[in-house]
């Protein structure tokens, strides 16, 4: 036990705490003759190699209409600075230090895709974290407002890819040039979009026109329950409901009402999605295509509908044209030719066989000839329900 005590007080260094006159020191010594007006570096043909990483904390808007992209996070920027290096073993082992952002030089990126304006990053308020190598940490947080083209096709199972890009405003590529972070986009305390998912995140670094970019490109795609359920199942079953006009008699006068209401029903929707998207030509989604497909349909059900009206009142004097005939004849004669002759046969029971089937013979001749305006709109009915059912379908 005593040989322990004589070792730690002869062997092992005593450590003394870093005092309030040590880093007043340090700091006088480093901004005696320093000036953030310079670029820090003591050859000014060399490069400052700024590495940029991006935090994500949240994404708190994606704006279809404006087109625009709004994010909460972080910069990590990170450089040598050097004019700002120190021996620690000088001022008692100090190797950190913390700077306000103005008194020192720093890179001036800026968000190049803004959505308003140009903005310097960080604050008055910001500290820098510098060790005794030179090295500098920047972390500027912010609510990024970026630019952002929507691809609304396939509005709402589309997918969106959004950029953040920042670039040295002032300083060309041989000045400041920005290194691609092993980092890239990260997630500091993330909380989940309620209306995106995040599915991929890339980081790239372009180098032209001796300017020096890093762009963040975000991968989103759509949570599509809540459109599934508000929006395209109603529109499915409303595309449905406009069939049905004409399955409604012409005689039960609700005909052109139900068309009207229907067609009216696709206006609103229609109005709804053209709310929601860019009022751009680019990109015409599919849902918009399919609304306005369906108006055209209604159209074209109230204009049968009025033409049924107008000949279902006319007078049975009127001659039916011999084209129209030959279709009433085979609509009525595949639904109820086999009833006609049953009907025959039950009234002319007391007839003999050879009797009986002259009958039905001079039956059905006059059936071919005597068609009234009403089966007419019977026939217009069964073959429109027909084609707008296999055409929605």
């Amino acid at each position: 036990m005593w040989i322990s005590l004589l070792y730690i007080c002869f062997f092992i260094p005593s450590v003394t705490p870093q005092t309030n006159q040590n880093v007043q020191t340090l700091i006088s010594d480093l901004f005696d003759n320093y000036t953030p007006k310079v670029r820090p570096t003591v050859i000014q043909d060399h490069p400052i190699q700024l590495d940029v990483s991006f935090y994500l904390s949240s994404v708190n808007e994606v704006s279809e209409v404006k087109e625009k992209l709004v994010t909460t996070g972080f910069l990590v920027l990170i450089w040598i600075d050097e004019l700002l290096r120190w021996t620690p073993s000088d001022y008692n082992n100090t190797d950190t230090i913390f700077i306000p952002q103005n008194e020192i030089w720093k890179p001036d990126l800026v968000l190049k895709n803004g959505f308003k304006k140009f903005e310097e990053l960080g604050g008055s308020f910001y500290y820098l974290s510098i060790n005794y190598e030179g090295r500098v940490f920047w972390l500027p947080f912010n609510v990024f407002e970026s630019r952002c083209s929507m691809d609304i096709t396939n509005f709402p199972f589309d997918t969106q890819k959004c950029d953040i890009k920042f670039i040295t405003w002032s300083h060309f590529a041989d000045q400041i040039e920005i290194t691609k972070s092993t980092n890239g986009i990260q997630f500091y305390d993330f909380e989940a979009n309620g209306v995106w998912d995040i599915i991929d995140t890339t980081s790239d670094i372009k180098k032209e026109a001796r300017e020096s970019e890093v762009t963040f490109t975000i991968k989103l795609r759509r949570k599509s329950l809540y459109y599934i359920l508000n929006i395209i199942l109603p529109i499915v079953f409303l595309g449905y409901l406009n069939m049905l006009v004409f399955v409604i008699p012409v005689d039960a006068g609700e005909k052109m009402s139900f068309c009207v209401t229907v067609f009216l029903a696709f206006a609103v929707f229609l109005t709804i999605i053209s709310t929601l998207l860019p009022t751009t030509s680019d990109h015409t989604p599919i849902i918009a295509m399919y609304l306005i497909v369906q108006l055209i349909y209604g159209v074209i059900a109230l204009v049968i509908s009025a033409f049924q009206l107008r000949i279902h009142h006319r007078d049975d004097e009127n001659e039916i044209p011999s084209h129209w005939v030959k279709l009433v004849f085979l609509q009525r004669k595949l639904r109820c030719k086999k009833t006609n002759t049953i009907e025959i046969r039950v009234l002319d029971s007391n007839l003999n066989d050879k009797e009986e089937l002259n009958t039905k013979q001079h039956y059905n001749s006059d059936q071919e000839v005597t068609c009234e305006w009403k089966h007419v709109v019977s026939t217009i009915d069964f073959f429109a329900f027909w084609c707008f059912l296999i055409s929605n379908i």
